[in-house]
Formats: C-alpha cells, structure tokens, sequence
C-alpha cells in the first residue's frame, strides 16, 4: 500500500505558495480634517473603500494586468527570459502545459504548444498560436471561473487588508511573479487615479483662474468708476455702479468656494500618490503547500499496517469460528 500510494503521487510536484499583504490608505478623511467632508460634496474622493478593493480585485485577474507581467523580463536560476516562459518551463515539470493528453502527441495540429516559447513581446505583431498561448496562460494563472488558478486575490472586510498569492513548483517564479503583478498593478492604479485627479485639478485651476481674473476686473471697473466721478454720479451712473458692487460681491462668493475646490484638488493630489502601501512581501525559503513522497509513503504504510491487522483479526475469527463446529 505504501509503495502504490507512493507511485500514484510520484510526480506530484511539491508547490510552493508566495503570498504578499498590501492596504489602501482610506484614512484620507482624518488626515484632511474639515476639508475631507468637502471632497465628496465638490467629487473629488475616492469613492467607498469597499468599492476601491472591488476594484483592485477585479483589475487582478484582468489579461491586461497579467500580459504586462508575463512580458517582464526576470534572471530565474541563472535565465534571464520572460516570466512567461518561466511559467511555462515550470508547467511542462508538472505536466501542466501540455494539452490533449497521450492522443495530441499523434496528431499533427500546427497549434500544440509543446515546446512552445514566446520570443518577443509585441503583441500586437502575435500570431494565432502566440495567442493561443497567452490565452492559455492567463486561464491556467486565474483558474476558470476564477477558481483553480495559480493567482489568488482576496480582501478582509474587517481589516481592509489585500492578499495576493502564487502557486507554483518554483518558489523562486512564486516570489518573482505575485511581487511583479503587485508593482505593475499598483503603477496601473495609481496612474489611473492621478489621472483622474489631474483632469478634476486642471478643471477647479481654469474655473479659479476666471473667477479671479473677472473678479480682478470688475474691482478695477469700480475703482476706475470712482476716480472718474469723484462721488458726483447720476442715477443712472449710480445704478451701474450698484451693478459693479454687486458683480464684486458675487464673483468674492463664488471664488471663496473654488478656493475650496481648489485646495481639496491639491491635498486630493498629494495624498493618492501614497494610496496604496505594501505590508509584506514574500521572502524565501517557502514551505511546500501539499504533501511530499514522504507524507505518502507514510499513510501508505498505515494504512496497509491497518488493513492487514484487519485482515489478520477477521482471519483468525473465522478460524475460531470454524474450530468451534
């Protein structure tokens, strides 16, 4: 029993799970003071923290997010060569990658993929079996119906905290790939957010620029009133002049509120470029996730050590029994 146990999971490959803890910096709202009740009322927050976690999670498992990782050059046990190719070198050890089963080794498809390394990273010049292979990859690393997958993505909701993690044969490509998709998954975010926060920042500066600039104007419109008229104006002189002031009045309320505007644009600005934060990253040596030969090898002998103490109990049962008549 011990040794068919052990011939059963012979190649099962020992895995090696790398797991890296991150958090979103949500507590703009105390850090602003005042100001941060202004940021939803004028559109500038960040939305619900739940919402930004979502998200996160989403864009995680995006082609998008992973195609930029796959193409990232690493040195992996003295090979410098795409984390692609690295996947798939690690796949093809644990039989993963090959498709079909024994019959696809007969047939004479120009698709297979045995054997298959990506050799440039321009995927727009990709042919059919260069996609077939990303396509490939991404389903193997995100699992079908995001179950199964190498890459696994999680949030607690008490915490708020993130958990990325990679499986792999490798512990190495573990660590190199889930710290990869981390960066390029915050650079994405990041920079989608500033640009967000950029666009809403240009627009409060040009509304506060014309603001100021008529308000600018009509204070020197009413000065330039009274020094022609050194206080001897008609009615109807007076009834412009009326006019000017109360143009100064609201163009003094209106710029009071951009100001708002504009300031919460620029606290908006600072702050999101320290808007997510890494806690731990994964550090070797890992330990292996499933059950090695040994462990095997072990519950097989127990198990053969039990069915053969019950195979010699009911023997000699019926021996007894037998002895009896």
């Amino acid at each position: 029993m011990a040794f068919l146990l052990l011939a059963l999971n012979f190649k099962t490959p020992s895995l090696y799970k790398a797991d890296l803890n991150f958090m979103l910096n949500d507590d703009e709202g105390s850090a602003l003071g005042g100001l941060g009740s202004i940021l939803g009322q004028f559109g500038f927050g960040g939305g619900s923290s739940d919402s930004n976690l979502d998200k996160i999670i989403e864009l995680s498992r995006a082609r998008l997010i992973s195609e930029k990782v796959l193409f990232t050059k690493k040195s992996l046990h003295n090979d410098s060569d795409y984390l692609a190719n690295h996947m798939i070198q690690s796949l093809e050890k644990s039989s993963r990658w090959s498709e079909g089963g024994l019959l696809s080794r007969f047939s004479k498809d120009s698709l297979k993929l045995d054997g298959f390394r990506f050799t440039s990273d321009d995927l727009s010049s990709f042919g059919i079996k260069e996609n077939k292979a990303l396509k490939r990859l991404h389903i193997i690393l995100v699992g079908k119906e995001r179950q199964g997958g190498l890459f696994q993505s999680d949030f607690s909701e008490t915490s708020g905290i993130m958990n990325f993690s990679v499986t792999s044969p490798d512990p190495r490509l573990s660590i190199s790939f889930v710290n990869q998709l981390y960066d390029n998954l915050s650079d994405f975010y990041l920079n989608n957010s500033n640009s967000k926060q950029k666009k809403d920042f240009v627009l409060v500066e040009s509304k506060y620029d014309s603001i100021k600039t008529s308000l600018e104007s009509t204070m020197f419109s009413i000065a330039k009133f009274e020094d022609e008229n050194r206080g001897l104006v008609t009615k109807k002189d007076a009834y412009r002049l009326k006019k000017l002031k109360a143009e100064e009045l609201k163009l003094g309320i209106m710029l009071g509120e951009v100001e708002k505007q504009y300031q919460v644009a620029q606290l908006t600005m600072q702050r999101t470029s320290e808007y997510i934060q890494v806690i731990d990253r994964p550090l070797l040596p890992l330990k292996p996730v499933n059950k090695g030969r040994l462990y095997y090898f072990l519950l097989g002998g127990f198990l053969g050590g039990l069915i053969g103490i019950a195979y010699h109990a009911m023997r000699k049962s019926y021996h007894d029994i037998m002895l009896d008549r």
